[in-house]
């Protein structure tokens, strides 16, 4: 047994022998981490023995990313990026239901708006305004694995496929926080409208016993005026733009005097592009820099959610002012532009 297990041993030596300088001539003159030969243990030399590390900016983001070579022509990438935070402003108006502005002479003329407004002010004490602003920001951040392939020999130019994966939001729209003492009014107004349009009390409270309510009785001349008129204008919101069937979308705030919209995306995005990237002069190869641009795939038209969940890109159209050119920016959008400049740094 002992003589049989020192053979195999001495055979298994003497297989590896071979083979070694078999895979050593093979792969010819190496010189640090790059082949200069193509002998055909060249690319088995490049795998996996150097890490860049590298910063990346453009339109996914800020972010960082680390790639080693799988081979002589193929390197791996994987990385984060965010996109940092900035607001951009709109605005949109506040109204009721066949409430024009302006007579057919082009002339501005007292609306029914600015009339329950001032009726509303003198009973409450707040005033409406109907000019809203509101902020868009962007809010997606993504990770992200991609393979590189360089298919020429001065390694230059590269196509690139893989993946992003982020979250799924990845804009959010929401109102001034100075304008929300306006919503706070409009919410108010609805209430009443609401309460007064049904019949219910607008206030009931209970005092020893005996409960007592705030209510417009019809069977009274002044109180049916109020109902007459409630009835006639309608709630206050923001007449954003019409559904198909031509029926007025109106957005309203939600109980927390907000107005809010989500746009929201698939979370796995695949991605294809190119590039072309360098040394840094006189660096040696310890800097190098690389341009890539191409796309990533999100499901077509993001959503773009109003916090009522009514999906502005998908069920409504018409939707004039600055929301209107937002929406219709998102929609042009069916896949997401990659433009990114990185500079990364060898770390061994």
């Amino acid at each position: 047994m002992k003589i049989r297990i020192r053979m195999i041993t001495y055979c298994a030596l003497l297989i590896m022998s071979v083979v070694s300088a078999k895979a050593q001539n093979d792969v010819g003159t190496y010189h640090g981490s790059d082949i200069y030969t193509a002998g055909a243990g060249a690319e088995y030399r490049n795998q996996f023995n150097h890490l860049d590390v590298a910063i990346t900016t453009g339109t996914t983001g800020i972010g960082a990313e680390l790639a080693m070579p799988a081979s002589d022509m193929v390197q791996i990438r994987a990385g984060f990026a965010v996109m940092p935070s900035f607001k951009k402003s709109m605005n949109f108006r506040v109204g009721l239901k066949n409430d024009p502005e302006k007579d057919k002479n082009g002339n501005k003329i007292v609306t029914k708006f600015d009339k329950m407004s001032e009726v509303f002010k003198q009973a409450t004490g707040y005033q409406i305004d109907r000019n809203i602003k509101m902020y868009g920001r962007p809010t997606y951040y993504n990770a992200k694995v991609l393979v590189d392939v360089f298919p020429f020999p001065n390694k230059k130019w590269f196509v690139t496929a893989g993946f992003y994966y982020g979250n799924e939001q990845i804009a959010k729209a929401y109102n001034a926080y100075e304008d929300m003492s306006s919503l706070v009014a409009v919410g108010i107004y609805n209430h009443v409208h609401d309460k007064v349009v049904a019949g219910e009390p607008i206030v009931t409270t209970s005092v020893g016993g005996f409960e007592y309510a705030i209510k417009f009785d019809p069977h009274y001349e002044d109180d049916a005026e109020v109902i007459k008129r409630f009835e006639q204008y309608g709630r206050m919101g923001v007449h954003l733009g019409d559904f198909k069937d031509g029926t007025p979308y109106y957005c309203y705030p939600n109980e927390e005097a907000m107005m809010e919209v989500k746009v929201k995306a698939n979370r796995f995005k695949p991605y294809l592009g190119f590039g072309y990237g360098s040394e840094v002069p006189k660096t040696g190869k310890l800097y190098n820099f690389a341009f890539e641009c191409g796309f990533m795939t999100w499901g077509g038209t993001p959503k773009i959610i109003t916090h009522d969940g009514v999906d502005l890109a998908k069920d409504v159209h018409g939707i004039r002012g600055d929301i209107g050119s937002y929406v219709r920016f998102f929609k042009g959008f069916k896949v997401f532009p990659v433009l990114n400049l990185r500079i990364s740094r060898r770390i061994f």
